[in-house]
């Protein structure tokens, strides 16, 4: 049994008293690969203690919202569309997470922001859904033994730790392509000249990634990983993370005649060089563009022109 399934077989009150070492041990050890039921119930376990989602009466709220039936129809057309083309030609994904599946999460999610807004009309900015929540909700189904537990801890995503990537008019999300060109522009000025030279601005190539947290890149075992190291030390790393898988391509961007091209579709890559890079930008980033970072995922105020001058 390894450090982190020892710790989390204490009691719920223990754990949650001791959340950072929980932390530190997801940080530096990763949660294990096991056998691929238990490795779920392992990470969903994880997750939930760190955004500290609470699983009480998450079946009986699920099944709730799911017996109100689709959304109206503006909505569920949106979520249908989109949820038939995520991860086509993922064979694993499609062999553990059903169509139907993310569309009832999509829908009972579009059901409980509309009772948000009754009970806090301060809210309505979020939105009911936007495309690119069918990709941030699979790796969720992917990892969680359940459709509830996924539904919850994607409630407690949206609602708690990216509020502002959800809103009509993804703030959030534009936000983040901001911070990207500055924290590109100072972790590698040249390949950074380039993209601008190009007229490739963060906007232009980076917005999926930053919706999802880069759950639109390859492959999805690897975004778990990320994910991993996310829960426990902050998304506003996906913003670092994203620019570490640029650097590892740099020499082909630099080389390319279409750099959109290479760069809409990322190769594939690895987790643990990804967090390395990731985390070893960070001694580079100024403080306030760090507060920046951490600041745009719940804060739709926020100044951020010219920040690293």
């Amino acid at each position: 049994m390894s450090s982190i399934e020892k710790f989390i077989s204490k009691p719920p009150l223990i754990v949650y008293s001791s959340l950072a070492q929980l932390r530190y041990l997801i940080l530096s050890e990763g949660i294990p690969a096991t056998d691929d039921k238990h490795e779920q119930r392992l990470r969903a376990y994880i997750w939930s203690i760190l955004s500290r989602t609470s699983m009480e009466h998450a079946t009986s709220i699920y099944i709730t919202l799911v017996n109100l039936g689709a959304p109206q129809s503006a909505i569920y057309n949106k979520i249908k569309n989109d949820t038939g083309r995520t991860f086509q030609t993922n064979a694993k994904f499609k062999s553990i997470v059903p169509e139907d599946s993310l569309t009832r999460c999509l829908s009972c999610f579009a059901w409980q922001t509309q009772q948000l807004y009754k009970e806090d009309p301060s809210r309505k900015n979020i939105s009911t859904y936007v495309q690119g929540m069918n990709v941030l909700l699979a790796p969720l189904l992917y990892s969680c033994p359940s459709e509830p537990i996924a539904f919850q801890l994607f409630s407690s995503l949206c609602y708690s730790q990216i509020p502002t990537y959800i809103t009509h008019n993804l703030i959030g999300v534009r936000n983040g392509a901001k911070l990207l060109d500055i924290c590109l522009r100072i972790i590698d000025p040249k390949l950074s000249q380039f993209l601008s030279d190009n007229l490739l601005t963060a906007e232009i190539y980076g917005m999926p990634s930053i919706l999802t947290l880069s759950g639109c890149n390859k492959p999805l075992d690897q975004v778990c990983k990320l994910w991993d190291f996310m829960f426990a030390y902050g998304f506003h790393m996906n913003i670092l993370f994203i620019v570490a898988m640029l650097v590892t391509i740099r020499g082909q961007i630099l080389r390319s005649d279409s750099p959109m091209n290479l760069m809409k579709d990322l190769p594939e890559f690895d987790a643990d060089e990804i967090i390395k890079l990731g985390v070893g930008f960070l001694p580079k980033i100024p403080g306030r563009t760090y507060d920046l970072l951490v600041r745009h995922l719940t804060e739709a105020d926020i100044s951020i022109s010219r920040i690293d001058k």
